[in-house]
């Protein structure tokens, strides 16, 4: 990951961005929204603002504003060292997203993929409580950190996720996945779905076995 840090030279500002740089991000620093608007020809998953002030979050804000595009997009963070920073509700208001202390960079990833992945798909999403899949991009994301699918891993979750409590049969998975023109028996769409949930269920069930039958997609 690649961040824009604004430093109040504090001790949360210079242990988040030690721990940023120990996790293999690339950090740059800046002290004033002037810097940042130099520093826009750089590509950032992220503006990272320590304790933000209205007039700096305005100015931020500003710089990214009139830079448009893309950079438009990049998520505003309000990294909170103290509690007491939750008083500048006007600024927070203007960020995507708040991390409060202890709230490390590990979170600060997740939650910056989340959003990443929610304004790239512009709505073209599957949305099942942790688990987030961009038709567009083909990502899969499951409490913010990356899925990596297969083609055909891909296409079946997204068939049972796009219809939630509809039961499948192997057959039916069989025809509309891999064709008609497929020899293989149904036992391979089994192989499949045992193959996404290892890389989705750490954290739950989402598709059930129906005895006899097949399969379905459970929303949480």
């Amino acid at each position: 990951m690649k961040y824009a840090l604004f430093s109040d030279n504090s001790e949360y500002s210079t242990d988040l961005s030690s721990e940023m740089r120990d996790r293999g991000d690339a950090v740059v620093a800046f002290e004033r929204a002037d810097e940042l608007g130099a520093m826009l020809d750089e590509t950032f998953d992220a503006i990272v603002v320590l304790n933000p002030g209205i007039h700096q979050l305005r100015a931020i804000k500003d710089q990214t504003d009139r830079a448009g595009g893309m950079v438009s997009r990049v998520p505003l963070v309000a990294a909170l060292g103290h509690l007491e920073a939750l008083e500048e509700s006007e600024a927070l208001q203007k960020t995507d997203i708040l991390l409060v202390r202890p709230g490390g960079c590990l979170e600060l990833e997740c939650r910056v993929r989340v959003v990443g992945l929610r304004r790239g798909g512009r709505g073209n999403l599957l949305s099942h409580g942790d688990l987030i899949i961009n038709l567009d991009s083909r990502q899969v994301l499951v409490e913010g950190r990356p899925v990596d699918l297969t083609y055909k891993e891909f296409e079946l979750l997204k068939t049972l996720a796009a219809t939630p409590g509809r039961v499948y049969s192997r057959e039916d998975l069989l025809r509309g996945i891999w064709g008609f023109e497929y020899f293989g028996g149904t036992r391979t769409v089994d192989v499949h779905v045992r193959r996404v949930r290892s890389k989705i269920e750490a954290t739950g069930r989402f598709i059930e076995t129906v005895h006899g039958v097949g399969y379905r997609f459970i929303s949480r």
